[in-house]
């Protein structure tokens, strides 16, 4: 994909210059690559290298010198969003390339933001001020002093719509106050960032402080408003990322039955149920609250609960079991594992009284989901589910003096004896490591779809989310780490949401503008293609369940001749936008007379791609040139009537795509996690690569969800499977774990 052309020229400041315009300033220095006369001394070499904090994790600058001028100067990002915090590396990679061969003395930290990547582009310009200061033998001894001030800043945060309004107080050049005002967020995860990082970046007066795991759109929110402040009144912002101390000490925890590593819904049941069976129960979670991704989901698939039942079927069935199971199997193309789809059918209406019943929960009627057959086996949550989560997990700590659980704990390895099991090694946020031994540890982590590394090399790409990002594949990896084996681990991801690649957050476009680029992405009326270059699908199928079949990224391809149409005309079946309430419209057949403009920012936002031929526009998305083309020649006899399409999309809604110029519209699904994992039995017990079991290791919800399924074919969708399955593998696993201690 083409990178952002939206990159404000590195500032040129004073005499010391880092910026485009010095790169041809007429300094005499010799040619870089030049062919050195033979009495030359090679010039000696030096290497520099600094970090600091971007929105995915660490963002590194280095800088090498030969004698007084850069010999090169790059800076890396691996963790930042590809898109976005990657794109924006890659600009500024441009950028710093043109400055080799010049003085190391000139070069400042004095850079502009790239648009949309705030966090990446402060983190570069913090580590280039280090490695910059480093080769020049300078000590900065203080911060630039800042003026008293209390004023309200915005920030992006994880809404489309309403930015973060922050008020911040700067006194005697420290920051004396932050209070979170106006907002979008989801309160329960904003009110982590409220409760935790504000008052660690006051205490530490610097926004080096981590960002809280499931939270971190809303804690970069916060630390860019601070930033503004900082930058607004005097200051310099790359200059308050002092590096925080952390702890080094080990504390070690004993004495517990059941070890429950993860506190989403899965690991929320886990804990409940074991300790209302008996056992003494540690929970963590690398969160900052109790539910994870669970809180973000509509609600589970329950097949006859009787509460249910009494008060919606007069105490008769919804569906037959048995039906189910069947129409289940055969959709799976006997891949799936028949004992356990056939125990979580049989349970999932158990759990769902379990939790009505017995810890408060509130469900809405039964109601049948997408899928063909429309079987009423789903309901959606009603109340605050961080709220419900919350409350039956402290209820099952109260069960047993010794029940606890700790937030902001990260496992990290699986402690063995003897090649058994017998605890859990974790890292707190403030760097003290715990060891927690028990007779048992239920993984419970919720997938791996925050990982890039594993989702590449398991899925083939790096994936946009609607989930939280925390779930990192821990529990999968510990496990395997032991010879554990795993089950459809390469299955697609549960996908229902698809819009424009990036989300744009600011105000430079309007929602009815926003909302025509997301109509660029769902109208039937484009040429889809996946990252292969080839169409993958019909356009006028469902490209919100199906997206997942072209990658992690999709392009809507237009010819120019279907702009002007659009903008003229208007779309003929525009489809509204699907990401967290954006808003907008897009009326049918009504011209779009601001295309252009909005086109424009979507190339800003590298969104939008255009060129003048096929083969160009193939080069610039990173495309087979030869699979780009050969699908727009098919899918242009096909629009001209002179073959069936190939997907068997209507001729009324194709256009061809004869003639340039060209644009490619980039799309993505927002997947809700990962469906493979860890392969386990009926008792939820990890197995081995050799089929036998690990006596006091469990895996539940999407840690083992690939037992359910197929790699042959996506996540199903009679409604709230996953769900469903995360809740109740849970509930049997803690009583199993329970038992099993029980039992010695």
């Amino acid at each position: 994909m083409k990178q952002m052309k939206r990159f404000a020229a590195l500032a040129l400041t004073g005499a010391m210059a880092l910026s485009l315009a010095a790169c041809g300033s007429g300094d005499e220095k010799p040619t870089p690559g030049a062919t050195p006369t033979p009495s030359a001394t090679p010039a000696q070499t030096a290497s520099y290298t600094a970090s600091a904090k971007g929105y995915g994790g660490d963002v590194t600058v280095k800088l090498t010198v030969a004698g007084t001028t850069v010999d090169a100067l790059t800076a890396e990002g691996p963790n930042e969003t590809e898109n976005i915090g990657g794109a924006a590396i890659v600009t500024f990679n441009e950028a710093f390339a043109a400055l080799s061969g010049k003085e190391v003395s000139s070069l400042t930290a004095d850079l502009d933001a790239v648009s949309g990547a705030t966090m990446t582009s402060t983190a570069v310009k913090s580590a280039l001020r280090d490695v910059v200061n480093q080769a020049n033998g300078i000590e900065e001894s203080g911060r630039a002093p800042v003026s008293d001030s209390t004023a309200t800043y915005q920030a992006s945060g994880n809404s489309v719509t309403t930015p973060v309004s922050v008020e911040v107080a700067l006194k005697d050049n420290a920051i004396s106050s932050i209070t979170v005002g106006e907002n979008g967020e989801t309160a329960s995860i904003l009110q982590t960032v409220i409760d935790n990082l504000i008052p660690r970046i006051l205490e530490s007066q610097s926004l080096a402080v981590d960002s809280i795991a499931g939270a971190t759109v809303s804690s970069g929110a916060v630390k860019n408003a601070v930033a503004q402040a900082i930058d607004a009144n005097g200051g310099d912002s790359a200059q308050w990322y002092t590096p925080v101390e952390k702890k080094t000490d080990t504390v070690t925890l004993e004495g517990y039955d059941v070890i429950v590593v993860g506190l989403g819904g899965s690991g929320m049941t886990s804990y409940v149920s074991a300790a209302e069976n008996g056992a003494a129960v540690f929970g963590l979670d690398t969160a900052a609250k109790i539910g994870g991704t669970s809180t973000n989901v509509s609600g589970p698939m329950a097949i006859n609960p009787q509460s249910k039942m009494d008060a919606q079927n007069g105490g008769e069935k919804f569906v037959e079991e048995e039906d189910l199971i069947a129409d289940w199997l055969e959709y799976c193309k006997g891949d799936a594992k028949e004992d356990i789809v056939r125990e979580f059918v049989n349970e999932s209406g158990e759990t769902m009284d379990w939790l009505i019943n017995d810890y408060g929960f509130a469900f809405a009627e039964i109601k049948a989901f997408f899928h063909p057959k429309m079987w009423p086996v789903w309901a959606v949550y009603e109340g605050d589910k961080t709220t419900m989560f919350t409350s039956a997990v402290d209820k099952a700590k109260a069960m047993n003096e010794k029940n606890d659980y700790m937030l902001e704990l990260t496992a990290t390895d699986l402690i063995t004896d003897g090649g058994k099991v017998v605890g859990v090694k974790a890292v707190y946020h403030d760097g003290t490591t715990y060891e927690i031994y028990g007779d048992s540890v239920i993984l419970a982590t919720g997938g791996f779809l925050g990982n890039a590394e594993m989702t590449e090399e398991y899925l083939g790409g790096t994936f946009s989310a609607e989930a939280m990002l925390q779930n990192k594949g821990a529990g999968v990896q510990m496990a395997m780490a032991l010879g554990a084996g795993t089950y459809n681990i390469d299955m697609p991801g549960m996908v229902h949401i698809a819009q424009t690649k990036t989300i744009i957050k600011s105000d430079e476009l309007t929602a009815d503008q926003k909302a025509v680029l997301s109509a660029l992405v769902l109208t039937p009326e484009s040429m889809i293609v996946g990252t292969d270059g080839s169409r993958f699908m019909s356009e006028a199928g469902n490209i919100a369940f199906d997206n997942w079949k072209g990658g992690d990224t999709y392009y809507a391809i237009y010819s120019q001749a279907q702009m002007d149409s659009f903008r003229e005309n208007g779309m003929l079946s525009p489809a509204a936008p699907m990401f967290l309430n954006q808003g907008g419209t897009v009326e049918a057949n009504t011209p779009i007379a601001d295309l252009d403009a909005i086109l424009a920012v979507g190339e800003q936002y590298n969104i939008v791609t255009k060129a003048d031929t096929l083969e160009e526009l193939a080069s610039k998305l990173g495309v087979d040139v030869t699979n780009l083309t050969t699908a727009a020649a098919e899918y242009t006899s096909a629009a001209n009537g002179e073959v069936e399409d190939s997907f068997g999309k209507d001729a009324s809604l194709m256009s061809s795509l004869a003639e340039g110029s060209y644009y490619a519209v980039a799309g993505a699904g927002y997947y809700y996690g990962t469906c493979g994992g860890l392969d386990i039995n009926a008792d939820m017990q990890v197995l081995k690569t050799d089929g036998t079991a690990f006596e006091n290791l469990y895996a539940v919800g999407q840690d083992s969800m690939g037992v359910l399924f197929s790699n042959q074919v996506p996540y199903v969708t009679y409604g709230g499977a996953a769900q469903g399955w995360v809740i109740t593998s849970g509930r049997l696993a803690g009583a199993n774990a329970a038992a099993a201690f029980a039992g010695e």
